[in-house]
């Protein structure tokens, strides 16, 4: 009898594999906060509603990590990581199928609870996602891993939100273009079921004590400083560079060149390239280097907001940045992964991801109440501040990541 074939016992196995889960993650975000938007508004409906479905849609991914435990227990007893993200993924398309019968317009209160049950498998399946690739990667190929992921999630949901709008207007109904999304998502569980064989992964016995233990440790504490602080200075010009193209005199057209290619191919491109640069000279140098770089481009920006001779107020500087931004995101994330492997790798990594979006949530805030004054001494603020990270990154360096994470 044949041998069941394993994508996880190959690097280029691992990495396809990975990519197709994140395709699938990232397919529904592109669909709901993307296109959905956009489609019920062609319906008719006024945009606080609009607004309101996509907000409740963010929060459980907000909430996320309160999963994570339950993941780890599962594994304590027995059970596998493919085995939630398969339920996930099953659950995820069989709360969009529903839409296809729904009336949007007349029965949206219905939409919402269907899309709001869809985001809450999502944001479930991502912590599995996640918790299996800490438990069967290498450590040196999570940059590049993490890189593929990203370009996974990025392809997903370009490619699902622009195909939501050609086939609603091909079709004239858009509720069909649910269909195709719902056959995407259930691609990767026929790849699980048959191309993957998870690995014997014992858990250890969740207790708050053993988990605090954990998160509080010296190279735990200086991880969650580094979430909060390295994307301070790229988190405040990605809300801010749709704005600035605006004040810069760019029309509709030039706008939607710039997000629906520029800015998704530049963090695609930068995180398969960030990645294998991380795998290759380790993931704290890599780290420092892609937040080196990002800093000296977000410099240029800032600058060029003075001296337009500079250069850096266009597609070029904008576009130069997403792709250290890109770049970044993979090296910081194969940190965090690498952090969180051993025990409670679910809990641990789902508190860093938790951390990062507080960086989303208090950069953004904290540059639009500066930006007003001066765009230009805000976002070079908020990159200084982005480099404090190098301070725990030496911490870590001192410590030794090898020592600390294999033990």
């Amino acid at each position: 009898m044949a041998a069941r074939p394993n994508l996880l016992n190959s690097a280029a196995g691992r990495r396809w594999l990975f990519a197709l889960l994140y395709l699938s993650e990232g397919a529904p975000i592109g669909f709901v906060w993307w296109a959905m938007p956009t489609l019920l508004r062609g319906l008719g409906l006024g945009l606080d509603a609009i607004t309101t479905l996509t907000a409740i849609a963010t929060l459980p991914w907000v909430l996320k990590f309160l999963a994570a435990p339950f993941i780890d227990a599962s594994l304590h007893r027995g059970g596998t990581v493919t085995r939630w993200i398969v339920s996930c993924q099953l659950a995820m398309a069989f709360t969009l199928l529903p839409l296809v019968l729904v009336d949007w317009n007349h029965q949206f209160p219905l939409v919402v609870i269907l899309v709001a049950l869809h985001a809450t498998f999502a944001a479930v399946q991502d912590v599995g996602i996640d918790t299996l690739a800490i438990h069967v990667v290498p450590r040196n190929e999570f940059g590049r891993v993490n890189g593929w992921m990203q370009a996974g999630m990025l392809g997903g949901r370009a490619g699902v939100a622009a195909g939501s709008a050609l086939i609603a207007a091909a079709l004239g109904d858009p509720r069909l273009a649910v269909l195709g999304l719902a056959a995407l998502i259930l691609l990767p569980v026929l790849v699980l079921v048959f191309a993957v064989v998870e690995p014997p992964i014992r858990g250890a016995r969740l207790q708050a004590r053993a988990v605090l233990r954990a998160v509080t440790s010296r190279a735990g504490v200086a991880g969650l400083l580094v979430a909060l602080l390295i994307g301070a200075g790229f988190e405040f010009f990605g809300v801010s560079v749709g704005p600035r193209l605006v004040d810069l005199g760019e029309a509709g057209g030039g706008v939607a060149v710039f997000f629906g290619f520029i800015a998704p191919a530049g963090l695609a491109t930068g995180a398969l390239i960030g990645g294998a640069m991380t795998d290759r000279f380790g993931t704290l140098r890599g780290t420092g280097i892609s937040l080196a770089v990002l800093s000296l481009i977000l410099c240029w920006v800032a600058l060029s907001d003075w001296m337009p001779a500079l250069g850096g107020a266009n597609f070029v500087g904008f576009g130069s940045a997403y792709f250290a931004i890109g770049a970044l995101t993979a090296s910081s994330y194969a940190l965090f992964m690498i952090l969180s492997r051993g025990e409670f790798a679910a809990t641990r990594f789902s508190l860093f991801m938790a951390a990062t979006n507080a960086c989303e949530a208090w950069a953004g805030f904290v540059g639009g109440m500066f930006a007003g004054f001066s765009y230009g001494i805000t976002l070079l603020s908020l990159t200084a501040v982005a480099c404090i990270a190098v301070i725990p990154l030496y911490v870590l360096s001192r410590q030794r990541l090898e020592r600390i994470t294999d033990e």
